[in-house]
């Protein structure tokens, strides 16, 4: 037997599926998570199939997600749909409902998170709901594991269709079931809800921007201080034993490249990992309780607010937000975007976003560069919201009239069960850990050998090592941005694999990080070219399955162009800050001949166009 899950964003499909399965499919307190389909047996019956399809409104929908659930409908192997439904939406959940009608399937309609219907006064008659569709009603919480056995009994058991609305128009529709919902659904009057009271603070017009500040500087501080001193104490650790393990094997009389090789490689490279460990597990742990508790939602809601101010806005911020997690679920969130201009403009911002790998070596950088000053990092996330700003405003123009507007979800705030919430926590720590880990150890044990072999063999020193040809053959490139070392280069050839391969990198390359810096402009033009240049390999694969080959080499060319010229403008502010007039006029003068020049070239692009539409018009 196969069982579909349909429902509307965030009505909870995800981790009803979850609770069915056993498996660990992404959740979150918000719309947009789930953006392909999922399929696996129930954990207490390998004889039923549940398949979970991305939440939609309606059978029309023109997103590419919306239509993996309609191609699904039509051509996929199901016996029975059970349509979710978010107790405290049953208007908009029931349209749906009566959109899945036409399908002409046995329909089970699941009223979930119906414990929060029942705290906030609402009563739900289940016979007159069942009565209205032709379906069996259960009122089930797939968070709390509530009413699921009796859910998957009914699916079982149910062999006749419903009540067919397909014939009715979509006004007849939202008539009869605004008339009906008042006769099934009774509310309790309340002043003001939980949720609406915290709303009006966090989302206030005056002070949701500078709340969302300063939660997450109280994210980023509590990420480098505690766990800044945890990696410390791993760091030296790790140092200490790899040293020892040298010390003792050469006693033993191996041969001093396998020691090295060990100590210096194998030892440090999984202590490198290990020290990302405390950052990590921290920064998830407090960006989970944003996303689980609801405002990941609200950040969406005061950024789209920005956004729209300057022409990007709609269904483009939430792959934006999502980007902040993980680049890949913010390249897969991009289906939700039915407009194919705005959904390749979001393509090209989204890869400028902070996402968790960036955010820790971030971290790391800062309190290795800046003494772990918070601000740091702070200043960096919401730097990337405004060059995606800027950049989507300037996109904007050649794609105008392409924007969508879009609905909102902003869900009610929620405290996850432990179980839950723990379940979360260790699934994204584990997987930053062994993709982050696996890539980096690779990356130790290549460095390892570029910085010990030359072409004389083991032991040739490290200015005649692979590892320093490698650097000094393309350290001039970097030479304009402040940071032209063979080991900063060679560290920002190695993070374009894997972001952790940063600090990795230039922890094997140099005992003091700072000494390769001069000043602290040069490290904000590094940590600048770090933020904005192309995502790791994982997230262009991704972009590569969802762009055209065109597209993509376009992504990467204007990842790297973007992150050049923010980080030559950081490094040449600092040489104006601290240089004289002569060198300050000089500086001023190019950047005015390049504005005149691009002031020219767009004028004559501009003038080219009008004369085109003239004639075409003549024509």
């Amino acid at each position: 037997m196969n069982i579909a899950l349909i429902g509307n964003p965030n009505c909870g499909k995800s981790t009803l599926f979850n609770a069915l399965t056993g498996k660990r499919v992404k959740t979150g307190n918000f719309a947009g998570v789930t953006v392909e389909k999922s399929r696996a047996t129930l954990k207490d019956d390998d004889s039923v199939t549940v398949t979970d399809l991305p939440g939609i409104y309606s059978l029309s929908p023109e997103s590419s997600d919306g239509k993996v659930v309609t191609e699904f409908l039509k051509k996929g192997d199901y016996d029975v749909i059970i349509n979710v439904i978010d107790g405290g939406g049953l208007e908009k959940g029931l349209y749906l409902t009566a959109m899945l009608t036409s399908v002409k399937k046995p329909i089970v309609i699941a009223v979930n998170m119906y414990d929060e219907v029942q705290k906030s006064g609402k009563k739900i008659n289940a016979e007159k709901l069942s009565a209205l569709f032709n379906a069996p009603v259960v009122f089930i919480s797939a968070l709390k594991n509530y009413n699921l056995n009796r859910l998957v009994k009914t699916a079982k058991q149910v062999n006749y269709p419903p009540k067919n609305f397909g014939t009715k128009s979509i006004d007849e529709i939202n008539a009869f079931l605004r008339a009906n919902v008042e006769l099934i659904e009774t509310k309790k009057k309340v002043k003001h809800d939980l949720t609406e009271k915290i709303d009006g603070v966090l989302l206030n017009k005056f002070l949701g921007i500078p709340i969302l500040i300063l939660i997450m500087t109280a994210v980023y501080f509590i990420t480098m201080k505690v766990g800044g001193i945890l990696s410390q104490r791993i760091t030296e650790a790790v140092k200490t034993t790899s040293e020892k393990v040298n010390s003792a094997l050469l006693e033993k009389g191996l041969a001093a490249w396998f020691c090295s090789f060990l100590s210096d490689g194998v030892i440090r490279g999984l202590g490198s990992v290990l020290a990302f460990f405390p950052q990590v597990t921290i920064l998830f742990f407090l960006m989970t309780v944003i996303e689980e508790s609801g405002y990941s939602a609200r950040i969406a809601f005061l950024l789209d607010k920005i956004f729209k101010s300057i022409g990007l806005g709609g269904k483009s911020v939430i792959p934006l937000v999502l980007s902040c997690g993980c680049t890949v679920n913010g390249v897969l969130a991009t289906r939700i975007i039915e407009n194919e201009k705005e959904r390749r403009r979001t393509l090209f911002l989204l890869t400028f976003m902070p996402c968790s790998a960036k955010t820790a070596v971030i971290c790391w950088l800062s309190s290795v560069l800046f003494n772990g000053n918070p601000f740091v990092p702070v200043l960096s996330y919401f730097f990337s919201f405004l060059i995606v700003a800027v950049l989507g405003k300037i996109m904007l123009k050649r794609d105008a009239g392409s924007d969508s507007e879009y609905p909102f979800e902003v869900p009610k705030y929620r405290i996850p069960p432990l179980k839950s919430f723990v379940s979360v926590l260790l699934e994204r720590t584990k997987e930053f850990l062994l993709k982050a880990g696996s890539v980096v150890f690779a990356v130790s044990i290549i460095l390892w050998c570029l910085k010990n072999f030359g072409f004389s063999g083991y032991g040739v020193g490290i200015e005649n090592s692979f590892i320093y040809i490698l650097g000094n053959a393309i350290k001039y490139v970097f030479y304009p941005l402040g940071f032209g070392s063979a080991e900063a280069s060679v560290s920002v050839v190695f993070g374009l694999f894997a972001r952790e391969s940063v600090a990795e990198s230039l922890l094997l390359l140099c005992d003091n990080v700072s000494e390769i810096f001069p000043t602290g402009f040069s490290a904000l033009s590094f940590l600048s070219f770090f933020l904005f240049a192309p995502p790791c390999v994982s997230a262009l694969s991704a972009l590569r399955k969802e762009s055209t080959k065109k597209d993509f080499v376009k992504i990467i060319a204007f990842g790297l162009i973007t992150a050049y010229c923010v980080s030559l403008l950081i490094n040449l502010s600092g040489l104006l800050i601290r240089s004289n007039t002569l060198i300050f006029c000089f500086i001023s003068g190019i950047i005015f001949l390049g504005l005149a020049a691009i002031t020219v070239v767009r004028t004559v692009r501009r003038k080219k166009w009008e004369i085109k539409v003239k004639h075409n018009t003549i024509l």
